[in-house]
């Protein structure tokens, strides 16, 4: 029954799309574990000819039609584990996520944005803008019937955390079918201008995380200014990587913007938090610092998940 549902997902996904753009969408089944890899694409100007983005689907042990799933985005680092094919990464949330989740009832499909692009944690001015494969493998799952497209979640941790947050950008309004979102750990030193948006946030910061919660306390007070459905939980103690253990290190981390954040607007524009215009020069110089963070015991992570998936049960209704 899992083939045939397999098939069927894959048919649809290319029947509703562009062809040119999903014509080598590819599904491998993992027998037995109840896990399924897809490939799809996801182009980017910054990574010409490699097009290919991955995502590793853990379904939970009872598996029916109309599970909720939860998309998840690594961050800079996939310290996680490997996929089971083709060579994907997750991080450690994402490893962790699995258990937890699968537990409640959700399947969750782990991206990895950085597949063959040969990207380290300290490219940060090279990163792709994944919230377009969010977009895209969301509209891709919600064809299977084995899934609700009213119950589709979004996670992020740091660089994927930053992702969530574009959703409150206006370009993601017009595509977004989220129905709640986690950013956990974002920078929030350069965020989108926040437009009316369907999608409850939650964002979840360390409260001694070397990406300073001024900027995503400034910015959560944004969001909510526009009306649209945001929480901020602090979890105290804990550094960027919900450890116990944290302390400042020299390396590459996008927090030099932390008291007077840049909010892009739209036509490519930038400007401070105070309303002084600036360009993608001027926020590279000031925004990206050596200050970066080590520590990851993690004694907190588990919580941190847990708070993520005590906030989607809220919309899992």
């Amino acid at each position: 029954m899992r083939k045939v549902f397999s098939i069927i997902f894959f048919i649809l996904s290319i029947a509703s799309y562009d062809t040119k753009s999903f014509s080598d969408i590819e599904v491998k089944i993992i027998k037995k574990q109840n896990i399924e890899v897809i490939k799809f694409q996801m182009p980017d100007q910054k990574f010409p000819g490699k097009d290919d983005v991955l995502a590793q689907i853990h379904f939970p042990s009872n598996i029916k039609e109309g599970l909720p799933i939860i998309i998840h985005q690594h961050g800079s680092t996939r310290d996680g584990f490997k996929f089971k094919k083709w060579g994907g990464k997750t991080d450690e949330w994402g490893k962790r996520l699995i258990d937890k989740a699968t537990e409640r009832g959700y399947a969750v499909a782990l991206l990895d944005t950085f597949y063959k692009r040969k990207l380290e944690p300290t490219d940060k001015e090279k990163f792709p803008n994944a919230i377009l494969a969010a977009l895209e493998l969301s509209y891709i799952l919600s064809q299977d019937e084995r899934f609700d497209k009213s119950k589709i979640f979004y996670t992020g941790f740091s660089y994927g955390a930053g992702q969530v947050l574009k959703l409150q950008d206006e370009r993601s309004a017009y595509n977004n079918i989220f129905r709640a979102a986690v950013a956990a750990e974002p920078s929030c030193n350069i965020v989108s201008n926040p437009y009316k948006t369907k999608t409850a946030t939650l964002m979840i910061k360390g409260e001694e995380s070397h990406y300073y919660p001024s900027a995503c306390k400034y910015y959560f007070n944004m969001i909510k200014e526009m009306g649209n459905e945001i929480e901020y939980v602090s979890i105290p103690k804990a550094n960027h990587f919900f450890s116990l253990n944290g302390s400042i290190i020299k390396g590459k981390a996008v927090n030099g913007c932390s008291d007077n954040i840049v909010i892009r607007l739209s036509k490519r524009k930038l400007r401070f938090a105070d309303g002084t215009p600036t360009n993608r020069e001027e926020v590279l110089k000031k925004c990206f610092t050596t200050e970066a963070g080590k520590g990851k015991t993690r004694e907190r992570l588990n919580e941190a998940i847990n708070i993520a998936l005590n906030f989607l049960d809220k919309y899992n209704k």
